[in-house]
């Protein structure tokens, strides 16, 4: 890889085409191939980048196919004294970084790295070309693929913060399309889009079938945030749309014919999801006697039919079925009828978007961006994906925020998004919200018509000065990011940050307030936390007991008690609450419990407590035992790994002690290794500094292996970085 380094190095000025001059640059990565068939449509492209926004252009042909090549032109773009690169996309067939060893840098990723194939357990990410601060070492590649394998190093920073925006162009010949048509159409419609930017003025937001508890209240006050984000349209018209999976079953139609619609801008769809598939109905609920018949026989009959289907008794499964729910023969006449099965499919095809409805349907969507809220929607490094799709169709999409692997229904996902709007670019909805799953699919330069002043200067510029009139002055999101910057730049201490978040009348800027006292990690993330759980946004009440468990501080039990027993508690909030329980020591929770019950005021008093109480004993001790079973020598190797690894998403702080001892003498280098990978999860833990010094002195102990070395040294730069 380092010949390959020099080789990028000494070849640059041979490959680089400019357009324009300016005082930035963008970088525009194509493959040979791909730019000698589109050479016209890519100038095109770059003129109109240059001309809307004064960038310098500059055309890198990767004659290399290695990312580390491409890796290193881009740094040294970044690092020129003139027209410095601020971002980049990457055109065709560019090398695919598949990353290991870095799943705490994704919102929900963990699958294990040993039990699976490479391919499936490694995370495609951009990180790897726009965030200069990891490192990574090479593992090797997968042959006849784009899909090059590397690791986190223990040295890498252990945080997301790119240093410049990024996006895919990677059409292929899938589902119709032919790629060099496909990438000449959408580069012709992404210079029009530059040319001539809409105003952003229709958005609509939709939420899928059993996404975030499916909580009411959470889109409710959804809407009110987009319109933080949007304060313009805040003007009495009708801006913002919304649909809801249970308005209609199928609604797959009904939301196609509105993304579809000219006049919609942004599409915002929160929804569960495959590579190939948007999930969006579950199947109808039944509200008659008759459609309650029907709906269990079907059900039924996909059992059964499964059953065959993977070479099972199927005969065994009907006996069962029969036994268990005492149904008739009757329910079963059909179980193998094609004409039946063929109707079952037809139906449960309707409910979900699959990639070949964009054809099938001609469905084309108008929204210039697109966010899917979903999993591996962005899946770029197949040979196709549901965000690919929406690009290289004829209507107007030229931007789709995806993840390329699964994502967590939590996470902040329209973070600034009102930027694209005041002159910031797609590209840095992923900048600012850096999961490492996250990804900007299409053009990352596109932005909507800026109607004020232009935001992209003033993130360009990066004055602590105009950020502190902004915080000052600014709308909303511009508050909250200002504050991010103030906050980067050390030039915004913890307590001025409650006391922000305190006064703020905007939920923006409180979410913004708490992720930067988050970071922080001192008592005033305590104070907040205790407010926050009572926040007038679901959304901050909702990470705020997620926060709350992970800092297991027995000086937030109150609240996190008094958040449970809340009768107008939302779904997704109990739901994060019965987690957070996880992490408090159980006999101090016990006893709050007790005081705070003593005084609710409730009718059937003793059996409504008692049904309370059996809830909250069930989510205390739902896990009891997994801890203690890690350092007992009895328990067996497969089931210790499965414990350790649990231990990343819930770990009753009180326990950590007795984990750091066994860390410390079990002797198994295997072992010490998964547990200080799960113990780095673990950074807002009240007993982190602990966790922190163990790591230290297991990193420079060179009686250990070098493996347990290196991963003591990745926990110790994760938990105090």
């Amino acid at each position: 890889m380092k010949v390959l380094y020099r080789i990028a190095i000494i070849s640059i000025l041979a490959l680089m085409h400019v357009t324009a001059q300016a005082g930035n640059g963008f970088a525009i990565v194509i493959d040979p191939s791909s730019y000698a068939a589109a050479k016209a449509e890519v100038d095109a492209y770059a003129s109109a980048v240059s001309k809307a926004d004064g960038y310098k252009v500059i055309i890198v042909e990767d004659v290399w196919g290695v990312p580390d090549s491409i890796r290193a032109v881009l740094q040294n773009l970044h690092k020129a004294s003139r027209n410095p690169i601020v971002g980049a996309v990457f055109v065709g067939d560019i090398p695919v970084a598949m990353v290991r060893g870095a799943q705490h840098l994704a919102s929900a990723f963990k699958m294990d790295e040993e039990r699976y194939s490479r391919d499936q357990s490694s995370i495609p990410s951009d990180r790897f070309y726009d965030d200069f601060s990891l490192k990574f070492d090479y593992i090797g590649r997968d042959e006849g693929t784009p899909l090059y394998y590397y690791q986190l190093t223990a040295d890498s920073a252990q945080r997301l913060s790119p240093d410049i925006f990024s996006g895919r162009i990677r059409p292929m010949d899938e589902n119709g399309k032919v790629r060099i048509d496909a990438l000449k159409a959408f580069l012709l419609k992404a210079a029009e889009a530059r040319l001539n930017p809409p105003v952003m003025d229709q958005m609509l937001f939709f939420s899928g079938h059993g996404y975030i508890s499916e909580s009411k209240t959470a889109r409710l006050d959804e809407k009110k945030v987009w319109l933080e984000h949007f304060p313009a349209l805040n003007d009495g018209r009708n801006h913002i749309s919304y649909i809801d999976y249970s308005d209609a079953v199928p609604v797959k139609s009904h939301l196609m014919n509105e993304i579809m619609r000219p006049e919609l801008n942004v599409a915002v769809l929160h929804h569960h999801g495959a590579p190939d598939t948007e999930y969006l109905n579950a199947a109808e609920r039944p509200y008659m006697v008759r459609d309650a018949k029907e709906y269990m026989i079907k059900n039924l009959r996909d059992h059964v039919y499964r059953a065959r289907q993977k070479g099972k008794d199927y005969n065994k499964v009907i006996e069962d079925f029969k036994e268990s729910f005492d149904v008739p023969d009757s329910w079963f006449k059909d179980v193998f009828n094609e004409e039946v099965h063929k109707a079952d499919s037809l139906n449960d095809a309707s409910l979900d978007l699959y990639l070949e409805d964009f054809a099938g349907y001609g469905y084309k969507p108008a929204a210039q961006l697109v966010i899917l809220d979903a999993c591996y929607n962005g899946s770029y490094h197949l040979n196709n994906c549901i965000a690919d799709e929406y690009i290289f169709q004829e209507g107007g999409t030229v931007a789709v925020q995806a993840n390329s692997v699964n994502s967590l229904q939590d996470k902040w996902h329209d973070r600034f998004f009102g930027i694209v709007a005041a002159g910031g670019c797609a590209g840095d909805l992923v900048r600012y919200a850096p999961y490492i799953e996250s990804h900007l699919i299409g053009d990352p330069t596109f932005r909507f018509a800026c109607t004020g002043d232009n935001l992209d200067d003033i993130i360009l510029k990066d004055s602590k000065s105009a950020w502190e009139k902004l915080l000052r002055k600014g709308t909303p999101d511009q508050k909250a990011l200002a504050l991010e910057h103030l906050y980067r730049k050390g030039a915004v201490s913890s307590s001025r940050l409650l006391d922000i978040y305190k006064d703020s009348p905007y939920a923006v800027v409180r979410t913004e307030a708490l992720y930067c006292l988050y970071r922080a990690n001192d008592d005033n993330l305590v104070t907040a936390l205790s407010l926050a759980m009572d926040d007038a946004d679901e959304f901050i009440r909702r990470i705020s007991v997620k926060l709350a468990g992970k800092t297991g501080d027995v000086r937030l039990v109150p609240d996190i008690v008094k958040v449970f027993l809340t009768n107008n508690a939302t779904s997704r909030v109990v739901f994060n609450t019965s987690y957070a329980l996880l992490s408090f020591p159980k006999d101090t929770l016990y006893a709050e419990f007790d005081r705070q019950i003593a005084g609710t005021k409730m009718v059937n008093r003793d059996s409504e407590a008692a049904v309370l109480r059996s809830s909250f004993e069930r989510s205390v001790t739902r896990f009891l035992g997994d801890e203690a079973s890690i350092t007992d020598p009895a328990t067996e190797a497969k089931e210790r790994r499965s414990n350790i690894r649990q231990i990343r998403s819930n770990l009753c702080y009180a326990n950590v002690p007795a984990l750091l001892d066994y860390l410390r003498t079990c002797g198994d280098a295997d072992t010490q290794v998964l547990l200080l990978e799960a113990l780095g999860w673990h950074r807002l833990a009240w007993n982190s500094a602990d966790i922190a010094m163990v790591a230290y002195e297991m990193s420079r102990d060179e009686a250990l292996p070098l493996e347990v070395r290196n991963e003591a040294l990745k926990t110790y730069n994760r938990v105090t970085r």
